[in-house]
C-alpha cells in the first residue's frame, strides 16, 4: 500500500516562533541556517505543503525571494490560493522547475524520509542550489538506536504507524543520512538535534491515538493536523485541550532548546554545498 499524499495537506497554518507552536524549533533552526544571506537572496522550500514553514521564513526575511514545491496537488493549489508572498510550484520530487544555480538557500523540513528516491531528490537540489548556498534539512532519523521508533521495531502494530499515518519509508539511523550527504559533497557546517525524551514520546502517543480513530472510523489513512483540530466536541473541552496542548509544546520546546546539542534520533542538518 502506498501513501497518497492527495488525502494529506499538511501546513495549513503559518508556523511560528512561540514557545507553544509545535513548528517553534525547527523555524528557529531554520532562520538560524539562513543567517547571513544577502538581501535578495532566493530561498527554496522543497516539500512545503500548505507553506507554513516558507510563509513564516518570508515574514521574517521580507526582502528574500521564497519559493515553495510539492507533489500534492491539493496543498499547492491551496497555498497559492491563500499565500500571494510566495511562489509556488507543484512537480515531480526528483525534477524542479527551475535552472541550474538558482537558489542560494534550500530547507527541507520532514520530507527526505519520504521520497521514493532520496538520491534523485538530492541530485535536483544540488542541481538548483549555487555552489557554497545553504542545505537545511530536519530529519526524523527512525534507522537510529535513540529512536522509539528504531526500538519498537519488534512490535509490528506499532512499528508502521509512521509508514501509515505519514508516508515515512526512509528509516534511515544519522550515520546513514550523514553517509549520504557526504557522497553528494555536502559539507556539514553544523548539528543540532530536538524532541529528544519527552518528544518522541508525545509523538508516540499521538500516533498510537490516530491509529485508534482512523480503526473506529474504518479508515486507512488519517491526516494528523485536521485530526488535532477536531479534537474536542465543545468549546470547554476544545479549550481544556488547546491548554494542554500549549503545555505540551512548550516543553518539547524547552527540552530541544536546552538539549540542542545533545544527541537525539531528531536531526537539524546545517549544509553547505560543494559542486562536484
Amino acid at each position: 500500500m502506498s501513501f497518497d499524499y492527495n488525502q494529506s495537506v499538511w501546513g495549513q497554518d503559518t508556523a511560528g516562533l512561540s514557545w507553544s507552536h509545535p513548528t517553534a524549533f525547527r523555524l528557529k533552526m531554520s532562520l538560524d541556517a539562513l543567517k547571513g544571506l544577502p538581501a535578495g537572496a532566493r530561498i527554496l522550500e522543497v516539500g512545503c505543503g500548505g507553506g507554513q514553514f516558507i510563509r513564516a521564513i518570508k515574514k521574517s526575511l521580507p526582502n528574500s525571494q521564497c519559493y515553495g514545491f510539492d507533489i500534492s496537488r491539493p496543498a499547492i493549489e491551496w497555498a497559492q490560493t491563500n499565500d500571494k508572498t510566495v511562489d509556488y510550484k507543484l512537480g515531480e520530487s526528483n525534477v524542479f522547475p527551475w535552472g541550474d544555480n538558482f537558489f542560494d538557500a534550500i530547507l527541507i523540513f520532514d520530507v527526505l524520509e519520504h521520497v521514493d528516491s532520496v538520491e534523485k531528490t538530492l541530485e535536483e537540489i544540488k542541481r538548483v542550489l549555487k555552489d557554497g548556498g545553504v542545505f537545511y534539512a530536519f530529519i526524523p532519523c527512525e534507522g537510529d538506536p535513540l529512536s522509539i521508533w528504531y526500538n519498537l521495531r519488534h512490535f509490528k502494530s506499532l512499528d508502521k504507524l509512521t509508514f501509515k499515518y505519514a508516508g515515512h519509508i526512509n528509516r534511515y539511523s544519522k550515520k546513514k543520512w550523514l553517509e549520504i550527504f557526504k557522497r553528494f559533497n555536502f559539507s556539514v557546517t553544523n548539528l543540532y538535534y530536538g524532541e529528544h525524551f519527552f518528544g518522541q514520546l508525545v509523538g508516540l502517543t499521538a500516533f498510537y491515538l490516530m491509529d485508534k480513530r482512523a480503526k473506529k472510523q474504518n479508515i486507512t489513512q488519517l491526516n494528523n493536523e485536521s485530526y488535532f483540530k477536531s479534537v474536542g466536541k465543545n468549546t470547554i473541552t476544545k479549550n481544556i485541550f488547546n491548554l494542554f496542548r500549549n503545555v505540551v509544546n512548550s516543553l518539547i520546546y524547552l527540552e530541544s532548546f536546552f538539549l540542542s546539542k545533545l544527541p537525539s534520533p531528531n536531526v537539524h542538518f546545517f549544509l553547505k554545498n560543494k559542486k562536484l
